[in-house]
């Protein structure tokens, strides 16, 4: 092989790795948008998300807890809220969160604020937990 194709190659392959890298990093930089994070305690296997705690032009909040095996997204919907745990369905892998979806940096599996898997390999949608509206609180139960 001469010495020009070697170059032109080493510098394909080097060119492929940097756009396939930007491609993996742009799931990422949706998460840039501010999503408000609570560290929350439960109360009777439930936590009391306050219906202020939305940051603006932001539909989701992310709950905290040591005891959560993942975090949990409450999502706003007009006068709705669905509250989803952020592990990927397809193997056991925490989930990036943005305002338009949540995805999963280990093998791309993206899923819509409905937690409807929009891009496999996941082939389920995420557990949703179910949802109450009580004095100004969004109830998410855990159990």
């Amino acid at each position: 092989m001469n010495k020009e194709r070697r170059e032109f190659i080493k510098n394909s392959c080097t060119l492929c790795a940097g756009v396939l890298g930007l491609s993996a990093l742009l799931p990422s930089l949706q998460s840039c948008v501010s999503i408000h994070t609570l560290a929350l305690e439960p109360v009777n296997n439930s936590f009391h998300v306050p219906t202020n705690s939305f940051i603006e032009n932001s539909n989701v909040v992310i709950i905290n807890n040591k005891t959560l095996a993942y975090p949990i997204a409450v999502v706003k919907s007009t006068s709705t809220y669905r509250a989803f745990e952020l592990k990927c369905t397809h193997q056991d892998n925490g989930l990036g969160v943005s305002n338009t979806g949540f995805f999963c940096n280990m093998h791309g599996s993206n899923y819509d604020l409905h937690g409807k898997v929009l891009t496999p390999p996941a082939s389920r949608n995420l557990k949703e937990f179910k949802t109450n509206i009580l004095s100004e609180q969004i109830v998410v139960y855990i159990s």
